[in-house]
């Protein structure tokens, strides 16, 4: 389970470390408190550490002595269903014939990849948010990149929906179609940076976060990491996190002003609710491998500030 600054426990263990408490729940490793009980599922640890348990394999015998027992055949194979190498002949039997088999190197393989990923998720080191805010970057918006609809202030600060299209010249940059689209003026390609964007009016839904330089700017975005986007989407009040698929977010209050906060080399993003400095969201081990953009989307009625 995921709690809200950000470090992943087992649902029992966070829920033993919390009983009896009422209102302020401290997280156990970094005691950063949590006004609420607000547990999100970590699928995708989880699902790591299910593989990983099930590839936790003895150290191999010298090879002499890696003999099967009831054939006195080389044991060559692993058995996923019980968890212990076979010989070929142990595969034919019906005690191993419907479990799952590969080599014993593909199998100490793949134990060691998942054993690198987790070492690499538990060594991520979540930043407090007073750290988060020293990393304050002056962020302004690109007006050859904003979509028709978008009106930009002078000086590139502000960004508001307008119900009729501007006439303005269409570049390769420029984000056209259904995009209702706008970059940062500058890209970033290494560091820390952090940034605050202030809902004006919230209208119909936004977007707020981070894009990559090949994002598609005349075709139909896939709005996840995979498509080059790392944001937060909000509409009508709800809010969840722009991967697939969409991650429902159960902040405490809505925000009304957004922190972003990128590590490059870490591979992270984070958002918050910027009064509060509530972490909504946080894009673990994120592949960045080129120029990452702010990146905000309007949809109708909607006014944005970079504060």
């Amino acid at each position: 389970m995921i709690i809200d600054c950000g470090h992943n426990f087992c649902r029992s263990c966070i829920t033993q470390s919390w009983e009896g408490r009422d209102g302020n729940f401290p997280c156990p490793q970094c005691r950063e408190i949590s006004y609420g009980k607000n547990l999100r599922t970590n699928r995708q640890l989880g699902n790591m550490v299910e593989k990983f348990n099930q590839l936790h394999l003895a150290p191999v015998k010298p090879q002499g002595e890696n003999v099967c027992e009831k054939h006195n055949q080389a044991q060559l194979l692993f058995c996923a269903g019980d968890k212990r190498m076979i010989c070929l002949d142990c595969r034919e039997s019906k005690e191993h014939e419907p479990h799952s088999t590969n080599s014993t190197e593909e199998a100490a393989e793949e134990h060691k990849d998942v054993r690198s990923t987790l070492s690499r998720c538990n060594n991520v080191k979540i930043q407090s948010p007073e750290v988060v805010k020293t990393y304050k970057a002056m962020v302004t918006l690109d007006p050859d990149t904003a979509n028709p609809r978008l009106l930009l202030s002078e000086g590139g600060r502000r960004v508001r929906w307008t119900d009729t299209a501007l006439v303005i010249l269409d570049t390769p940059k420029r984000f056209t179609h259904y995009h209702y689209c706008v970059l940062g003026s500058e890209g970033f390609t290494s560091g820390r940076h952090y940034w605050e964007v202030q809902l004006l009016q919230e209208g119909t839904g936004w977007h707020v976060g981070v894009a990559a330089e090949s994002v598609n700017r005349k075709r139909m975005i896939t709005w996840s990491p995979e498509g080059g986007v790392w944001a937060v989407w909000g509409w009508e009040g709800q809010y969840s996190a722009l991967i697939c698929p969409h991650i429902p977010l159960s902040p405490h209050e809505n925000p009304l002003k957004l922190g972003v906060y990128l590590d490059y080399e870490d591979g992270r993003l984070s958002l918050y609710n910027a009064d509060s400095m509530e972490l909504l969201y946080t894009f673990l081990q994120a592949p960045f491998t080129e120029r990452l953009f702010p990146y905000l989307q309007l949809w109708k009625g909607t006014e944005l500030r970079l504060v």
